[in-house]
């Protein structure tokens, strides 16, 4: 991810959107009792708390919240306590991140994705772009500490109310098809599947954000939720939907591994309809051109949104209430 605060996953509408098709199915349950306990708000709140996270910086060896402001789904947290909260997680969680949490070596950033190459769709930690802080280890790492368990290394997640957050986020980032399944490519613009880490760093697109269609990043694309589809989840035909969404079957610990392989298979039609061309230098750096071939691409990408942020936002309602029924 590029800049000093890199796209998130879904953006703000979108997670706002799992969020709220969560809170609505819980509504009026123990568990919604239970989440407000913990949160002192509701899941829509809760899911930038993550991405508000990487407006920490450190200078000099202290560590601020910085250009409050810039961010108006962080503003509910941009007060003494919460910054201070943020601060603490990130502290936690932030080995060798330089001078910003969102740098590329920061550890609690590596929490929002796994680059999987789009061949296997079942996940594997041992597979080139996973690992012990990718996506699936954080949400799985969530739901320990919301167990009552105690926080497995190398995460350091304190208390519930972190868990559930980080939980609600993460599970968004689960479903946005480019934050778990990657096209590793080459300076011509052929896809290859990485055998080694090395490889996969070699040949990375950083999760389509090195992926450029005009002036735009492949990445922030897919992140981008429109007005009209976030109504759609929130009191639309996306809650019934959600409604309808076949429960995850099997131990809860094993969800997100099962959820990110079907997310890379989703990943896949990304990039149907897209022409990559070699890669080229640029303003921004190297970043490899692409084109759409397919005139129905932004309707396809949008339809496909619709259908991720609707399973994210029941999954997670489902989690839930197998934590607290």
């Amino acid at each position: 991810m590029l800049g000093p605060i890199p796209a998130a996953a879904w953006g703000p509408s979108g997670h706002a959107a799992v969020g709220a098709i969560a809170d609505q199915l819980i509504a009026g349950t123990p568990t919604a009792k239970k989440v407000r306990s913990i949160l002192g708000s509701n899941l829509q709140t809760a899911a930038s708390w993550a991405d508000c996270a990487r407006s920490v910086e450190s200078s000099g060896g202290v560590w601020s919240y910085v250009k409050p402001g810039t961010w108006p789904s962080c503003k509910l947290y941009e007060n003494p306590e919460s910054q201070a909260a943020l601060i603490a997680f990130v502290k936690r969680n932030a080995s060798r991140c330089g001078g910003f949490a969102s740098s590329v070596q920061c550890r609690h950033k590596s929490y929002h994705f796994v680059d999987l190459s789009l061949p296997h769709t079942t996940y594997d930690p041992k597979l080139p772009g996973a690992g012990p802080t990718d996506l699936v280890h954080a949400i799985n790492a969530s739901l320990i500490v919301l167990e009552g368990g105690k926080s497995p290394a190398p995460f350091d997640l304190r208390g519930q109310r972190e868990a559930l957050r980080l939980l609600t986020h993460y599970l968004g980032d689960l479903h946005q098809p480019l934050h778990v399944g990657s096209i590793y490519l080459d300076g011509a613009g052929h896809a290859l599947d990485p055998a080694t880490e090395q490889e996969a760093h070699d040949h990375s697109n950083a999760g389509g954000n090195s992926i450029m269609v005009g002036t735009a990043k492949l990445h922030g694309l897919w992140d981008d939720v429109s007005d009209k589809l976030l109504k759609q989840m929130v009191s639309g035909p996306g809650l019934a939907e959600a409604r309808a969404v076949p429960p995850a079957k099997g131990a809860m610990a094993q969800w997100a591994a099962d959820w990110a392989g079907e997310s890379v298979v989703q990943a896949g039609k990304a990039f149907k309809g897209l022409k990559i061309g070699a890669k080229q230098a640029g303003a921004m750096g190297a970043a490899w051109p692409a084109t759409a071939t397919d005139p129905n691409y932004r309707q396809t990408r949008e339809a496909l949104q619709h259908e991720q942020l609707v399973k994210a936002g029941a999954r997670l309602a489902q989690m839930l209430t197998t934590l607290w029924p």
